[in-house]
């Protein structure tokens, strides 16, 4: 898939390669995930999972090719697990209240923004590129754990996610609270979530 131009930062979008660890990129990914990490007080030798090796990452650069925030997609059917499904096993109830198939859904995840950043439009960009290539695939509806702790489910939430409930877990692995966020990508596209900034 070719970069998508939002403002004056590229989001480039890597689709999934059979393995994760070999390519240049993906070194460069898990060292800036874990910056971000750091930056939350979480620890950041945990930030890598089998997740990676199946989704589709977004990077969004700035035209000096810095890393301004990263996010990744995967096909629901291809997690195993999934972690939307193992913190909130009522989630497969949602698909069919939806009128959905778990080849409709891609799980959204590592969404983060670099702490110099986070007010400059960046997590916009990752949501509207993430929209679009969503679409592309022929998916109807991303979904994601949001952390609450730092407020990236009020920001995804101006930008047109809904929460499916308001239950707080905890996200396996990292332990940091996080809440079921839906979205239709076309529904993200069509709104533009002028008031989202990330």
């Amino acid at each position: 898939m070719t970069p998508a131009q939002v403002g004056s930062t590229t989001v480039d979008v890597h689709p999934p390669a059979g393995e994760f660890g070999a390519a240049p990129w993906h070194k460069e990914l898990v060292e800036f995930r874990a910056e971000v990490l750091h930056s939350f007080g979480f620890p950041s030798d945990q930030d890598h999972d089998g997740h990676d090796a199946v989704a589709y990452h977004l990077i969004a650069r700035l035209p000096t090719g810095e890393i301004a925030g990263v996010a990744r997609f995967a096909p629901l059917e291809d997690l195993d697990p999934s972690w939307v499904l193992d913190v909130e096993p009522r989630a497969g109830d949602l698909i069919h209240r939806e009128g959905l198939t778990p080849s409709d859904v891609v799980e959204g995840g590592r969404w983060m923004v670099g702490e110099a950043h986070r007010q400059s439009g960046v997590g916009r960009s990752l949501v509207l590129a993430g929209a679009a290539m969503t679409l592309r695939l022929g998916r109807k509806m991303v979904w994601v754990l949001a952390g609450t702790a730092h407020g990236q489910d009020v920001l995804l939430t101006r930008m047109g996610f809904r929460a499916a409930s308001d239950e707080i877990h905890r996200m396996p692995g990292l332990g940091y609270p996080v809440r079921l966020l839906t979205a239709r990508p076309d529904r993200l596209i069509r709104g533009h979530g002028a008031e989202g900034d990330g």
